[in-house]
C-alpha cells in the first residue's frame, strides 16, 4: 500500500484505523520507508504521552499556505500501543494555531460515519473537512452548510478521485461553492436544447405560444438559471468541486499490475483458506491500486 502511495504522489497520510491495527512499532516502521509525512493531531505514545507524528504540514502553492492537520476517532478497540486525545478538541486546538500561519485549513478526519455528521458543527474554524471511515461519498449536489466549513467525504475503494478546486482572491470574504449552480445551468441549457429542437428558427415563446404548462415550466428554468448565475457573479472566493471516476479505458499499467498482483499473494499467504488457491488480479487493477489514494485523501 505504501509502494502504491509514492507511486501515485501524496503530499501527507493522515494515520487511521487501517494504519493502527499493527500497532505502533509497525507503523513508525513503515512511515520511516517513505517520504511522504505521516501526520496526526491526536495520535499519542503512552510510554512518553507525546504525539506520534507531527500534527500537521503546511503546503505553499503559489502565494497560499495550505495547514494540513489529521485527526481520527478509530483508535482499534485491541490498541494498547497507543493513546488518543479527543479528536474534536485536538482538531480545533491546531485550527487555531493553523489560522496564524495559513490562508487556508484542511483537516483530514478519519471517523466513524455516526460521528461525520458532526464535523461541519464541531470545526468551525477549519475551511475544509476532508473525511475517511465511510463508505458515503460526496457529491455535487451534496448540502453544505452556508459560509463552511466544507465538508467532503472520499466514499469507498477509490473508486472516485474527489476533486477541489479553490480560488482565494479576498481573506475577508467566505468561500462559496458554486458547483450545484454550475451543473443547475448545465442541465437548465439542455433542457433548453431539447425545447428549441421541435423548431430552431423560433424562440421558445413562439414555440410553446399554446402550451401554457410548458411555457410556465420554461419560465421556472429561466428563473432558476437567473438566480444560478447571480449566486455564481457575487461569489469572490470560489469552490468547484468534481467526482471523476476510474475509466475503464486506461490501459493498464504492466509495472502496477505485477505490483498489484504481488500484493494479493501476499495477502493471500497470510490468510490460511487463501494461501493454497491464491488468487491472482487479472483485470481493472486500478482500483487496487489506487484504492488508497481515495481512502487517505
Amino acid at each position: 500500500m505504501l509502494e502504491g502511495f509514492n507511486k501515485i504522489g501524496c503530499d501527507a497520510i493522515n494515520v487511521g484505523h487501517y494504519e493502527m491495527l499493527n500497532g505502533l512499532s509497525y507503523l513508525k516502521n513503515i512511515s520511516q520507508k517513505t517520504d511522504i509525512p505521516f501526520i496526526s493531531a491526536n495520535l499519542k505514545d503512552p510510554s512518553t504521552n507525546e504525539l506520534i507524528f507531527e500534527p500537521y504540514i503546511i503546503l505553499e502553492r503559489g502565494d497560499l499556505r495550505i495547514g494540513v492537520a489529521g485527526v481520527t476517532n478509530q483508535l482499534p478497540d485491541t490498541s494498547k500501543s497507543m493513546l488518543a486525545d479527543d479528536y474534536i478538541e485536538s482538531a480545533n486546538h491546531y485550527a487555531e494555531l493553523l489560522s496564524k500561519e495559513v490562508d487556508i485549513i484542511v483537516m483530514l478526519v478519519n471517523a466513524d460515519r455516526g460521528s461525520q455528521g458532526d464535523l461541519v458543527a464541531n470545526m468551525p474554524d477549519v475551511d475544509f473537512i476532508v473525511a475517511s471511515g465511510s463508505v458515503n461519498m460526496s457529491r455535487a449536489n451534496s448540502p453544505q452548510k452556508k459560509d463552511g466549513p466544507y465538508l467532503y467525504s472520499c466514499g469507498k475503494q477509490g473508486k472516485y478521485l474527489l476533486s477541489l478546486d479553490v480560488n482565494l482572491k479576498d481573506d475577508d470574504k467566505p468561500f462559496i461553492d458554486v458547483t450545484a449552480q454550475e451543473k443547475k445551468i448545465r442541465s437548465i441549457n439542455k433542457r433548453f436544447e431539447k425545447l428549441q429542437k421541435k423548431d430552431p428558427d423560433k424562440t421558445l415563446d413562439e414555440i410553446y405560444s399554446e402550451q401554457e404548462n410548458i411555457l410556465n415550466l420554461i419560465n421556472r428554468y429561466r428563473d432558476d438559471l437567473k438566480v444560478a448565475e447571480e449566486a455564481i457573479d457575487a461569489a469572490v472566493n470560489t469552490i468547484q468541486f468534481q467526482t471523476i471516476p476510474l475509466n475503464n479505458k486506461v490501459k493498464d499499467d504492466q509495472e502496477l499490475l505485477t505490483f498489484v498482483n504481488e500484493s494479493v499473494k501476499k495477502c493471500n499467504a497470510l490468510d490460511p483458506k487463501k494461501s493454497s488457491n491464491a488468487t491472482t488480479a487479472k483485470k481493472k487493477p486500478r482500483a487496487s491500486a489506487r484504492s488508497h489514494h481515495g481512502h487517505e485523501h
